[in-house]
């Protein structure tokens, strides 16, 4: 257990927690990690989920059986944030003992500790290439890393307090991020220069997301909002309201026409993109929704929470 842990020990605590019914589109509920599930993230097949968790722990899932493959352990505490390459051979990590880590998909076993950040790192994405991992980190920058050696390429410079969130468009061309200054920073991928800055008015914002076509940009944050803005212009062009408390984590389907939103008010919500409008609300957790991802063919959505479970939602 790392110095963290050791203080606050969550993991050691039996948690006792109140019934709830569960919204009939629950899949299935996966159950292993001892502690809050920070975050979850489909394999491009949907065969896999990978898990990150305060117990210092990452696992890989398979999503139709529900059993746990094999559970990665290195970090030193809290394992903050996790991604899935798109070619499926490798895993990223972030933790709040300041490092990055990056995986054998196919056996867990770790291949690069990377070293740089002075601070907890809130968040990692693997270019779509899948040659690169970019972390952002409360200590104000942004770094990118090298997938095979393991080795910093070089780091963005610009934000002047804490970062919570980046993205990847999907040509990889431009990385977008935030945290907690009122603004959405776009920064070029091939020079790392600032080139866009997009003002959100929010007091901190926790996740964001390109758009399947790279049009949009969704973000979220303590103000129980998810807002989208043009991703050219930077407008915000819709708001979707609904969330009774901070939104943690959101993602846009496949197709571009939904957005997937999870929450401290414990639900996951599905909205409508083009219309604001909710389409389904989902109950089940009974502590705060840290993360959600939806499957590559749009028809599930995977959830993780304080409640230390995973759940699997269809999407109908």
């Amino acid at each position: 257990m790392g110095f963290l842990s050791n203080i606050f020990a969550k993991k050691e605590v039996e948690l006792k927690l109140p019934k709830v019914v569960e919204d009939v589109n629950l899949i299935k509920t996966m159950e292993g990690h001892l502690d809050r599930v920070l975050g979850v993230k489909f394999s491009t097949d949907g065969k896999r989920l990978l898990s990150g968790s305060f117990d210092e722990t990452l696992m890989l899932w398979d999503v139709e059986s529900g059993k746990s493959l094999f559970t990665m352990k290195g970090h030193d505490t809290w394992v903050e944030c996790i991604d899935y390459s798109r070619d499926g051979k490798r895993l990223a990590s972030g933790s709040t003992d300041s490092t990055v880590r990056i995986w054998d998909a196919t056996n867990g076993q770790c291949l690069h500790v990377c070293k740089g950040h002075d601070t907890a790192v809130r968040m990692v994405a693997f270019s779509p290439d899948g040659k690169v991992v970019a972390s952002c980190s409360r200590d104000t920058t942004i770094r990118l890393w090298d997938v095979e050696s393991g080795k910093e390429l070089s780091r963005l410079l610009g934000h002047q307090s804490y970062i919570e969130c980046l993205a990847y468009s999907h040509d990889g061309s431009r990385i977008a991020s935030c945290g907690e200054e009122p603004v959405v920073k776009i920064w070029d991928v091939a020079t790392g220069k600032n080139i866009a800055n997009y003002k959100t008015n929010d007091r901190l914002s926790h996740a964001l997301a390109y758009s399947p076509d790279d049009k949009f940009i969704a973000f979220c944050g303590r103000d129980a909002l998810v807002k989208i803005l043009d991703a050219v212009t930077g407008e915000v062009i819709k708001v979707f309201e609904g969330h009774g408390d901070a939104v943690r984590s959101v993602c846009f389907t496949p197709d571009g026409s939904k957005l997937v939103s999870a929450a401290n008010d414990e639900t996951v919500r599905l909205w409508d993109r083009a219309s604001g409008k909710e389409s389904h609300l989902y109950r089940g957790h009974v502590l705060e929704v840290q993360s959600v991802d939806v499957s590559p063919d749009g028809k599930i959505i995977a959830s993780g929470s304080d409640d230390r479970k995973i759940k699997l939602w269809a999407i109908r």
